[in-house]
């Protein structure tokens, strides 16, 4: 090979190292040179809602029965073998009214011996007193006739008044809840023949914990109460009343711990019975015109984030409420006019920019 041929050889690869060489200079330097782009991620986006002045209420909720404001037993005040029974369960009964009648015919007898007896001590008197006034008879014997005359007229009398208990009647007005004997069956002073209340006045009793008692005093004339009956599927809606407080028992049960509340139903009780359970709502303080928020903007630790229009930023915020219910929780006067995180502030942290995705100036409004 020739001196010549060989140095065309090496040239050539000098040339060709040249060019390489310049296009990795060339990559380096456009690397070099090229603007740095880096990812930033978007602010987290929230939804921001100023406090809505509103009502406060702080209740507590107690379960009890129904009762008959008076339940009256319907007792026999004569002893016998019930005749007559027309009475019947859930029948509307005037007072006065039949309720069943009691065999007679001991009575009738009773008073026929009594009747005889008293006539008979009425002529004694009758011929006594005569002699008496013609100083034939002395005191003594005009006092024993008058006194025997006395206790036979007293005798009758009440003969007269146990035939007429054999017909016993309603005492009051009302509803017959229990008729639980029969015709045929023994009338007698242990079991009443039948019981009425008055429906149109219902009461529930409430065994009230004893840390209420300053409570319940102290507001005792603004105490509101609503009775609810619970829905039992699709057979029984839900149904509720209003109530008043009528009493509160002024001592504390020593063993049970509890004070006892009195609460009259209003309104229509068409759907309340005696015996139906029910859940009571006590309200015990009202607190008006506060401003309000509801009880999920807070997190789990009781704090919440409010934002700054001017950074862009939201800022965490240990609030004590002023007063809560199970929905809502009132706020100082002092915070009224921030703007809170409503929703997304379980994904920021104090100081973090955000985007606000939605501005509510009050509840239902949006901008």
């Amino acid at each position: 090979m020739g001196k010549k041929h060989i140095f065309v050889l090496i040239l050539r690869y000098v040339i060709l190292i040249g060019v390489v060489g310049g296009i990795i200079l060339g990559i380096l330097y456009f690397l070099d040179t090229r603007e740095t782009v880096t990812y930033e991620a978007p602010h987290p986006a929230v939804v921001v809602q100023q406090p809505v002045r509103a009502t406060i209420e702080q209740s507590v909720v107690l379960s009890g029965h129904v009762e008959a404001d008076a339940m009256i037993p319907v007792v026999p005040l004569v002893s016998g073998t019930i005749m007559e029974y027309p009475v019947k369960a859930g029948e509307y009964v005037q007072e006065g009214d039949l309720i069943a009648v009691i065999d007679k015919r001991p009575y009738e007898q009773q008073m026929l011996q009594a009747e005889a007896a008293y006539l008979a001590y009425q002529s004694t008197f009758e011929r006594v007193e005569g002699l008496f006034e013609a100083n034939a008879t002395s005191r003594q014997n005009y006092d024993q006739a008058k006194a025997q005359r006395d206790a036979s007229l007293a005798q009758y009398d009440l003969a007269k008044l146990q035939l007429g208990y054999a017909d016993v009647t309603a005492p009051v007005s009302g509803t017959v809840l229990m008729a639980p004997s029969a015709k045929g069956s023994v009338g007698s002073s242990q079991q009443p023949l039948a019981v009425i209340a008055d429906l149109d006045n219902q009461v529930v009793r409430l065994d009230v914990p004893e840390k209420y008692f300053d409570l319940f005093n102290k507001n005792r004339d603004h105490l509101k109460a609503t009775v609810s009956r619970p829905a039992s599927g699709t057979i029984s809606p839900e149904a509720s009343t209003s109530a008043t407080i009528e009493a509160i028992a002024p001592y504390i049960q020593p063993e049970s711990k509890v004070f006892e509340v009195v609460c009259r139903l209003e309104g229509s009780l068409d759907e309340f019975r005696p015996g139906m359970y029910v859940k009571v709502t006590v309200v015990y303080e009202t607190w008006t015109d506060i401003a309000t928020l509801s009880q999920t903007v807070r997190k789990v630790d009781g704090s919440c984030y409010v934002y700054d229009d001017a950074t862009r930023t939201v800022k965490w915020l240990d609030m004590k409420p002023v007063v809560e219910d199970d929905e809502k929780i009132g706020i100082p006067d002092k915070y009224a006019g921030m703007w809170f995180v409503v929703d997304g502030q379980h994904n920021v942290f104090d100081g973090q920019q955000v985007t606000v995705q939605v501005r509510r100036e009050s509840e239902g409004a949006t901008q």
